[in-house]
């Protein structure tokens, strides 16, 4: 399914409203919520800061270190995500025959989109990683 959506074979309206907004709103909910159990772990507010000067393996939380992971891991896995389904619906939208202006504005939709949600995360993660 994933190869499908990759290539371009589903219909434009379902990669991009099913697998584009809803996927990526998705996942993004999902970092989110470890974003959110991951400060509640980090006294410091720094991911960065509290692995080089609070952490100790042995008397720091273990669930610091567990949320920390799964937020990391969310990041990456909307990472690949995110590339993959702009991929998607942009050889979707190239091979719709139709009509030229949705093709053209389901390009736009999913760039604008990817701005919006990406531009959150990042400032989030440069919060969390100390930059």
């Amino acid at each position: 399914m994933l190869s499908k959506l990759f290539k371009g074979e589903f219909s434009l309206a379902a990669t991009f409203w099913k697998f584009g907004v809803l996927g990526l709103i998705t996942i993004k909910l999902a970092v989110k919520l470890f974003e959110k159990l991951l400060s509640a772990h980090i006294p410091s507010g720094s991911i960065y800061n509290f692995f080089m000067y609070h952490f100790h393996p042995i008397y720091s939380s273990k669930l610091s270190i567990f949320w920390t992971l799964w937020y990391v891991s969310s990041l990456l896995i909307f990472a690949a995500y995110s590339w993959n389904i702009t991929l998607g619906v942009w050889r979707s939208a190239s091979n719709y025959d139709k009509s030229i202006w949705l093709s053209f504005l389901a390009k736009a939709g999913i760039l604008f989109l990817l701005f919006i949600l990406w531009s959150s995360v990042i400032m989030t993660a440069a919060r969390f990683f100390g930059f």
